[in-house]
């Protein structure tokens, strides 16, 4: 007799998993995410690039997406369709990582002054599901919905550091530049993850955008996965690397916390800032 281990059930009727239809969802999913508020009209063509997906896969997907209203077609574009706002304020509601750090978000915000979100892995961008808005009158003005690249910035760079499907999914796109401090070489982004996995976080220089600066942390589910970001974002006349520097420790043990309240039991290492490299050297 075949173990029952092997099988699923659902309602006391045996079936086996269909992985066919599991494939199907993972691809409808990619080509979902491909959407973003500054690509929210697509091509056929752009999406067959944007996920790697063969033609008649994505046309296949497409057309059923279509058919859900999932997705909305206009001339040769699609754009997403409206029924996807229904699940917006549910999964908002239901997310375990809102409720345990929207109030540390603000805990961070207040000790550094400046804005402070945290972000989830989507695609080949991030999506800020926590804001907490600087007090100050010049403020980086993060919202949630916010869409971001990972590539780009401080928390984008803590997701590719710790996932590296999200640095395949990102390097397959392409490294887009938007400002000259951007990096476009995969090399030297490389380079930039393994630092940021050495120290415990990361620190971005107006790679977004001109004068925007940004630090960032990870947050880790039960398994160890990386399951969000903790960031703090500023103009960078306030927020200065000396100033990351000084943060940081406050700004990683937060995010520990935050992964220790979801069930995380790991523990990280925080890298001493400038000031107390510098006294442990003179120390010696």
């Amino acid at each position: 007799m075949e173990p029952k281990t092997a099988r699923w059930f659902t309602e006391g009727v045996e079936t086996m998993p269909d992985e066919t239809s599991v494939r199907v969802l993972e691809r409808a999913s990619q080509v979902l995410d491909c959407f973003s508020p500054t690509e929210p009209r697509l091509r056929i063509a752009d999406l067959r690039r944007m996920t790697g997906l063969p033609a008649t896969t994505v046309n296949r997907i497409v057309k059923t997406l279509v058919a859900q209203d999932l997705l909305q077609r206009d001339g040769e574009e699609y754009r997403l369709g409206l029924r996807v706002l229904v699940w917006t304020a549910p999964a908002i509601a239901g997310s375990q990582l809102v409720a345990v750090a929207g109030p540390v978000a603000e805990q961070i915000r207040d000790y550094s002054g400046e804005t402070t979100g945290i972000s989830v892995h989507q695609g080949v961008n991030r999506v800020t599901v926590v804001a907490a808005l600087s007090k100050h009158s010049v403020i980086f003005n993060g919202y949630v919905g916010q869409v971001r690249p990972l590539h780009a910035g401080a928390s984008g760079k803590i997701f590719l550091a710790y996932d590296q499907a999200a640095l395949d999914a990102a390097l397959r796109r392409g490294l887009t530049r938007f400002t000259d401090r951007t990096t476009t070489d995969a090399d030297v982004l490389r380079t930039e993850l393994a630092a940021v996995r050495e120290l415990g976080w990361a620190f971005a220089e107006s790679e977004n955008e001109t004068g925007l600066n940004s630090l960032g942390v990870p947050i880790f589910g039960p398994s160890g996965a990386i399951v969000g970001a903790l960031g703090v974002g500023g103009p960078s006349f306030r927020l200065t690397r000396q100033s990351a520097e000084e943060f940081a420790p406050a700004v990683v043990a937060a995010g520990l916390s935050i992964s220790q309240r979801l069930g995380y039991t790991g523990h990280l290492r925080v890298e001493p800032n400038a000031s107390a490299r510098r006294a442990n050297e003179q120390a010696r």
